[in-house]
């Protein structure tokens, strides 16, 4: 009965979380084009940010409740979800009979590639995630996002575009809550069932937690890949991975710097090479193989997520 409600609470939680998240994001983005916030800010932090927010809330309430092995074990589980799970998803939808040279800008690959790196060697320097680690990790965030934005600048100021709603504040009021609530009760029963499994909170925010987490990225691609725009989940994916290691993992190492329960060295080197895979295949033409390719990432992720247990 206890296990049937902790994973009633989890089921909860993650769609609490998600929805909750997805609202706020869109929120966000009416409330910038009512008060005139330039659309550029709106485009960069709508796209990394946006699907991050999951991660951040969820990481957060972990590490306010010293949990920091289910906080990177979430930050770490997303990234390699988000360049093997996700990308396997958008594959595998795509048309067959698409044939095509994507056009994608190298900003935020390359600030995501920079900042995981720096994310790998701090913890090895260190020994584990000093707070020193988690101030440099948010000034490398902030200066991605300065190059962000200038990016967005380039793009039209109509990009953008979203139907009016109704009771806007209240909307906004009710995301908020719905996404601390959802992640509170992610992080809680996730302990919980680490606990009557016997299994360590890494694992479970590296599997449980961060597939939720991940899940708009997952409905995002879905939505991408049915009208042929691989380009859109290629610049979700940097822009989350960026976000998560940057914002996530630098406030959580700041409130709560440490070591984890065991040795992550692992998870980390999965981490950076699903992370560069996923830059080399954005540079490829995507052509009438997107089947295989996508079979092939998603064996990939079934055999990390296998070997950790």
């Amino acid at each position: 009965m206890q296990l049937l409600l902790v994973i009633l609470g989890l089921i909860i939680g993650l769609i609490l979380l998600v929805r909750g998240a997805d609202e706020m994001v869109k929120s966000a983005v009416h409330i910038a084009q009512k008060y005139k916030i330039p659309q550029s800010v709106v485009g960069a932090g709508y796209v990394g940010f946006g699907t991050s927010a999951p991660e951040w809330v969820a990481s957060t309430v972990a590490v306010l409740q010293e949990d920091l092995s289910l906080a990177i074990g979430n930050i770490i589980g997303s990234n390699i979800a988000n360049s093997l799970l996700v990308l396997s998803v958008m594959f595998l939808l795509l048309g067959q009979k698409l044939n095509k040279k994507m056009n994608l800008n190298l900003v935020a690959s390359m600030w995501m590639m920079g900042i995981t790196l720096i994310f790998i060697s701090g913890y090895f320097i260190f020994s584990g995630f000093s707070r020193l680690l988690g101030i440099v990790l948010l000034i490398f965030m902030a200066f991605a996002i300065r190059a962000l934005i200038s990016e967005e600048s380039n793009l039209d100021e109509d990009s953008i575009n979203l139907d009016p709603v109704n009771n806007l504040p209240l909307r906004s009021l009710l995301s908020v809550v719905a996404t601390i609530y959802g992640s509170k009760l992610v992080v809680d029963n996730a302990i919980e069932l680490a606990s009557i499994f016997n299994i360590s909170s890494l694992v479970v925010g590296v599997v449980v937690v961060a597939f939720g987490t991940s899940l708009p990225e997952v409905v995002s691609t879905i939505s991408a890949a049915k009208i042929n725009k691989p380009e859109i989940v290629f610049g979700n994916i940097f822009g989350s991975n960026l976000f998560n290691i940057g914002l996530v993992g630098g406030t959580s190492i700041i409130i709560a710097p440490g070591k984890v329960e065991f040795e992550i060295q692992y998870q980390l080197l999965t981490m950076l090479i699903a992370s560069l895979f996923a830059v080399i295949l954005s540079k490829q033409d995507i052509s009438k193989n997107t089947k295989v390719i996508g079979l092939g990432l998603l064996a990939l992720y079934s055999l990390f997520i296998f070997s950790l247990f």
